[in-house]
């Protein structure tokens, strides 16, 4: 089947780009950003509005292969099935994420929850980001360690 070998590297990769971005903000660029407040917005914004399309496509690509495997596979019904928490776990981070960078994001909604009023301390918003998106990638991790463990019969 080699469809399925493209589409589990379409997977892989665009999991790759997707979740090593999230690494590299969480761990790297929100630590730095933090160390400098007055000047952190603009510069998160210099970075999110190049990086912020790139993970949107990386979505894109994850949903489509992962709904083609499900469908392939005839995997749909093991959504039915608890030891399959794995696949739970990867469809609500998509979700999730999805819900972020295609719904609440276009509409102001996520700036307006991560930065808040112009009158708040800036300290205080990037800390509240940097803490969102260390548990995100928390989240993320134990998503694909549940995921590659799970797929290769542990449960």
């Amino acid at each position: 089947m080699p469809e399925m070998a493209i589409a589990v590297s379409v997977h892989v990769l665009g999991v790759v780009w997707w979740i090593g971005g999230l690494a590299f903000v969480s761990t790297v660029l929100l630590p730095q950003l933090r160390r400098d407040p007055a000047r952190a917005l603009e510069g998160f914004r210099a970075i999110e509005s190049r990086f912020a399309p790139q993970v949107r496509g990386a979505l894109v690509l994850v949903g489509v292969s992962g709904a083609w495997m499900l469908y392939r596979l005839e995997l749909w019904q093991a959504l039915d099935d608890p030891g399959f928490w794995w696949l739970h776990a990867m469809l609500a981070l998509w979700i999730l994420f999805f819900l972020m960078l295609f719904v609440l994001g276009p509409l102001g909604v996520l700036r307006r929850v991560m930065f808040g009023s112009p009158q708040r301390d800036m300290a205080r918003r990037l800390a509240r980001m940097h803490y969102l998106h260390v548990a995100l990638l928390i989240l993320a991790l134990v998503t694909i360690a549940g995921a590659v463990a799970g797929s290769h019969g542990l449960s």
